[in-house]
Formats: C-alpha cells, sequence, structure tokens
C-alpha cells in the first residue's frame, strides 16, 4: 500500500518540527545557553589551533613527498653535471687537432684521470666507425645517426637501453672532432664518444661524493629507472639493496602518468611517497621515500595532541558545566522555588550567599523588598475588605431591619382601612416588601455578599408568602419547589423574587377558589447556553376563571401582570403564560455568573 506524497511530507515536517523542539528545549535553560556561549567563544581558538594542527600534519603528511621531488631533481642535476663534464674533456682533446694514434694516446689518459669509471671512450671517422677504443666494453658497433652531433661544438647525449629488459643503462655522449696529420694540420673530420653507465655504484663514488646520501644501504629512499613504456624497472644503485620492482600498483600509475605525458608527479600513500619525473637524456625514474622516525613521531604526537585537546575541551566543557550549576543554575532555581512557594501563599526566603552572582543577589533582594512590601499591602487590603464587608453587612441588616418596619406599618395600615380592595393593595405591597426583607437577610446572615443561593431562598420566599395569605397550615395547597442549587447575583436576585412574590400570590389567590386543593409549582434550573428558567404553575381553575369566581377587579390583576412583565424586561428574558389545566408562567432569562474573584473571597 503507497503512501501519499502529501502524507510524507507531512510526517517530515513533523520530524523536523520535533527535533528542532527538541533542540529549541535544550537551549530554552540556561545551562544550555551558556554552554552555546561557551563552545562560540571557545570555537575561534580551537578553529585555529585545528587549522594549524592539520596543516602541521598534512606537511608532515608531504614531506616524504617533497624528499621524493628533491631525489629526482639532485638525480637529474647529478646526471646533468657528468654527463657535462665528460662532454667538455671530450671536446678538450678534440680541439687538440691530434692524429689518430695521438687522439688514442689521450683517450688512453682521459680513462686513467677518471678512474676507469666509463665503459667506453673511442674515436669513430666521419662514418660513424670506431677507430680506435679505450675501456672494458671493446663494443665496436658504428654510431647512428642520431648518435652523431649535427655540427662542431655539438654534443649529443642518447640513453642506451639494455638488451634483455628494455631499460636505460647506459648513456652515450658523442661530439664532433677534427683529426690532423703528422704535422698537426687538420686532415679529415671524426667523432669523440663515450659510453658513461647510468646506475652508480656506492663503492665507486668518494667520500664527498653527495650521491652517497641517496645511496645509502637500506636506506629511506630507493629509486629505479624506467623503460619508455614504464613496464620494466632497474634499481638506479646496483649495490644498495634495493627492491628490484616498485609495488604493482605503484607501477600502474606510473604507466598512467608516462602514457599522458606528465612530466612530473608524485603520489602519497600510507607505506611511504613516490614521485616520477623526467631526467637527463628523457630517461624517467622513478623515487620511493618513507616516513622517517621524527616524521612517525610527529603524526603519533598529532594523534596524541588531538585526543588531548579534544578530551580537554570535554573536561572544560563539564567543568563550565557544573560551575555553571553551582553559581548560577542553582541559585536561580532557588529564587524561582521561593517565588513559586510565595505565589502558593507560602513565604518568600531566599538567603544570599558568596555563590550566587551578583545580579542574582540584587535579583533576590529586589524580590524580597517587593514581596515585602505586597505583603503589607495584601493586609491592608484584607482589613479593608473585613471593614468594607462589616459595612455591607450592617448596610444589609439595616436596610432589613427598615423594611419589615415598613412591612408592619402597611399591614397595620391596612388593618384599619375597610374597602377590601384598598386592603389588598396595602398586602400585595407588604408582601413585596417582606420579599425584599428576606433577600437582605439572607446576604448578611449568610455572608454571601455577591451571590445568592436561590434555592433556599426561593423555598423560603414561597413559604413567607403562603404564610401571610394564611395557607400555609390548613395544608389545601401543596407547595412543590423544584429549584437547582443555583447563585445568582443581588441585581438579578430583586427582580426575581419580586416576580415570584407576584405570581405566587395571585396563583394563591385566584387559581383556588372556593377551598379547592391543588398543587402549586415553582421551579428554577440553568439551561445551556449561559440561560436560566423560571416556571410558576398551578392545576387550579386558571387566572380568569379565579378571578371572576372570587370576584377581584381587573384592575389589579392588569397592574400584577404589568409588573410581572416589567421585572421580566429588567431581566432581560422573555415571558410566556399558559392557561391550560391551570395556569404556568415560564420565563427565560440570561444568567449572569458572579465574579470568581468575589467569590473567592
Amino acid at each position: 500500500m503507497s503512501v501519499p506524497p502529501s502524507s510524507a511530507r507531512g510526517g517530515r515536517q513533523g520530524r523536523h518540527r520535533s527535533l528542532f523542539t527538541r533542540v529549541g528545549r535544550v537551549f530554552d535553560a540556561v545551562r544550555g545557553r551558556m554552554m552555546a556561549i561557551i563552545l562560540l567563544a571557545a570555537m575561534p581558538i580551537a578553529l585555529i589551533g585545528a587549522v594549524q594542527a592539520w596543516h602541521s600534519y598534512h606537511n608532515t603528511l608531504e614531506a616524504p613527498g617533497y624528499r621524493t621531488d628533491m631525489a629526482v631533481a639532485r638525480i637529474d642535476l647529478e646526471l646533468r653535471h657528468e654527463s657535462e663534464h665528460l662532454a667538455s674533456l671530450l671536446q678538450a682533446v678534440a680541439r687538440m687537432r691530434l692524429d689518430s694514434s695521438g687522439l688514442a694516446r689521450m683517450l688512453q689518459l682521459v680513462e686513467s684521470l677518471t678512474g676507469r669509471h666509463y665503459s667506453q671512450i673511442a674515436l669513430a671517422d666521419d662514418r660513424g666507425n670506431i677507430a680506435a677504443a679505450v675501456g672494458p666494453d671493446h663494443d665496436a658497433t658504428p654510431l647512428t645517426i642520431d648518435e652523431m652531433p649535427r655540427f662542431q661544438g655539438d654534443v649529443k647525449l642518447v640513453a642506451i637501453p639494455d638488451a634483455l629488459t628494455g631499460v636505460p643503462d647506459h648513456f652515450r655522449i658523442t661530439v664532433a672532432a677534427t683529426i690532423g696529420d703528422d704535422a698537426g694540420r687538420p686532415a679529415r673530420s671524426g667523432y669523440l664518444t663515450a659510453i658513461m653507465p647510468l646506475s652508480w655504484r656506492s663503492a665507486m663514488l668518494q667520500t664527498s661524493d653527495p650521491r652517497l646520501d641517496l645511496m645509502q644501504q637500506s636506506g629511506p629512499i630507493e629509486i629505479w629507472v624506467m623503460d619508455s613504456h614504464a613496464r620494466a624497472t632497474a634499481p638506479l644503485c646496483a649495490d644498495c639493496n634495493w627492491q628490484e620492482h616498485p609495488p604493482a600498483r605503484i607501477m600502474q600509475w606510473a604507466r598512467f602518468e608516462v602514457t599522458h605525458g606528465v612530466e612530473h608527479d608524485h603520489i602519497t600513500l600510507p607505506e611511504g611517497s613516490y614521485s616520477i619525473g623526467r631526467v637527463q637524456g628523457s630517461v624517467y625514474v622513478l623515487t620511493m621515500t618513507r616516513r622517517n622516525a621524527s616524521e612517525q613521531h610527529a603524526v603519533v604526537m598529532f594523534a596524541i595532541s588531538l585526543v588531548t585537546s579534544g578530551v580537554l575541551l570535554l573536561v572544560g566543557l563539564l567543568g563550565a558545566s557544573k560551575s555553571a550549576d553551582v553559581l548560577v543554575i542553582t541559585p536561580l532555581r532557588q529564587l524561582t522555588a521561593s517565588v513559586n512557594q510565595w505565589q502558593l501563599g507560602g513565604v518568600y526566603d531566599v538567603r544570599s550567599n558568596w555563590a550566587m552572582p551578583l545580579e542574582v543577589r540584587q535579583l533576590a533582594h529586589a524580590f524580597s523588598k517587593a514581596t515585602r512590601r505586597l505583603a503589607r499591602h495584601e493586609r491592608r487590603l484584607e482589613r479593608a475588605q473585613v471593614r468594607q464587608e462589616l459595612l455591607l453587612k450592617e448596610m444589609h441588616h439595616r436596610v432589613k431591619n427598615n423594611l419589615q418596619i415598613v412591612a408592619s406599618l402597611l399591614n397595620l395600615q391596612a388593618g384599619r382601612i375597610r374597602q377590601p380592595g384598598a386592603r389588598e393593595e396595602f398586602a400585595q405591597a407588604r408582601d413585596c416588601v417582606r420579599a425584599l426583607a428576606t433577600l437582605h437577610r439572607y446576604l448578611y446572615a449568610d455572608g454571601e455578599l455577591y451571590s445568592l443561593n436561590m434555592q433556599s431562598f426561593v423555598r423560603e420566599l414561597c413559604g413567607q408568602i403562603m404564610h401571610a395569605i394564611g395557607e400555609s397550615d390548613e395544608g389545601r395547597i401543596t407547595l412543590d419547589i423544584r429549584v437547582d442549587d443555583l447563585l445568582m447575583v443581588p441585581d438579578q436576585a430583586v427582580p426575581l423574587a419580586l416576580i415570584v412574590t407576584e405570581a405566587v400570590s395571585n396563583t394563591i389567590k385566584y387559581a383556588f377558589p372556593d377551598q379547592l386543593h391543588g398543587t402549586l409549582e415553582v421551579g428554577l434550573r440553568a439551561l445551556d447556553g449561559g440561560r436560566a428558567c423560571l416556571w410558576i404553575a398551578d392545576n387550579g381553575v386558571g387566572m380568569a376563571a379565579g378571578r371572576n369566581l372570587s370576584g377581584a377587579e381587573d384592575g389589579r390583576s392588569g397592574i400584577g401582570m404589568q409588573l410581572i412583565r416589567g421585572f421580566a424586561r429588567q431581566l432581560g428574558g422573555t415571558l410566556q403564560m399558559f392557561e391550560e389545566n391551570g395556569t404556568r408562567y415560564v420565563l427565560v432569562f440570561p444568567l449572569k455568573q458572579p465574579d470568581q474573584d468575589e467569590l473567592a473571597d
């Protein structure tokens, strides 16, 4: 089952976000930030040291390569010097204009002066045929066209390969000469030629010869001469115990370089460095050198210094982390714990010590001063709040007493009035005043100055209305209170209490005439959406029929409904009245929630 590309992208993005979140959490703490600062501060120095160490290490690794390059250059210099020296001797003899016998004797003298180092020194005629020769090599092969100089003073140098391997092992150096007659006059032209061995023997070199440095017995440098196709090699030193051939992969590399016409190049491998170069006479030589003891020691010391630097850096970071934990993070944690304890109502207590930084000590001191100041303000506010609550309770108590006095005066005045309608108006006003007095008594007696428990309040209010009308003891009307345990602010409790007083009074007076029995239901509950519902229902004869049977005036009934509707508008609710199997008032209004801070207080 294939995964949609969008899901795959979403998964990668989620992983990236989680990675960034984890990294952010690491650097969100003081420890992580201090570690980052230390790393950033140490990074330039570490980078400079690493660059210098790598440069030194690289130079150490390349030092064998430099030596092999220098060996190729020295070989070329020595071959050039020796060939030029031999050519100078031959040219000096050629300028003497001796006859054939005199030139032959002079060549013997040259051979003896050079320590019989050369394989052959010979005189050839103008056609290249050997006329006289001295030396261990008695080969009388005529000179070829390539081996003959083109003009007087020209020096011709040609490499002579070995007949079996094809590797150059000798150089032939040829100069033009003039052969004189017995009187010393120029008689005919000819050539002086010498065959110089390409390989060296340490036994034939003098003590001061610089080539001895290159041909130490089992020394760090080995040199090979290669054929023109880099397929065969021969050691340059015949008695230095060098290997006969370099490794096969080095020969492959050498063939690649020769095939592409590279004049000089080198390669460095773990076992040593190799250089290839073209020297005198277009001959390719291959040199090899290994690291000496000092270079091996330098490589080992580089590895040791690298490990040591890493360990020291790690130890430094751990030490800095521990120091930061002791000197910075722990004081900050103590300060944070004290602040959290103070927020939960505890005592703020942070004692400064030498381990705290100056800034943390100053911050702790500032917090101490601020918390002491806030504690004083809180105590003053608590005392003020206590005084305010006492004043409010006293005010509600006096208002309740005054309202009870007003209700008593209204009751006395109603007893002196003989007209039933007027007496009923006084009784209705008395009930409203008593309802307000009951509300104020709840406010100061229960200590709930900012909210009112409607369950107990409505129950007591309805019982008080029935008792005032004279129905509480007879049991003719059953009171069914269905009020939830609901808190309401006084601003809404006052009009709601007046609505309940007016509606319950009308129901008791008109819904059950002629001593009828019935049930009066009063309910209040909270609805979804921050609303509440108040209903007052009875199973009596209905408001209209009750008024007709009791002979009540329509004016009073109309005023009661106007009061109920007015208080409903004050609550911002919707009032509905249903007259089916009795009368039912339904009021839905928005419920204001008491302030949580005031409830907490």
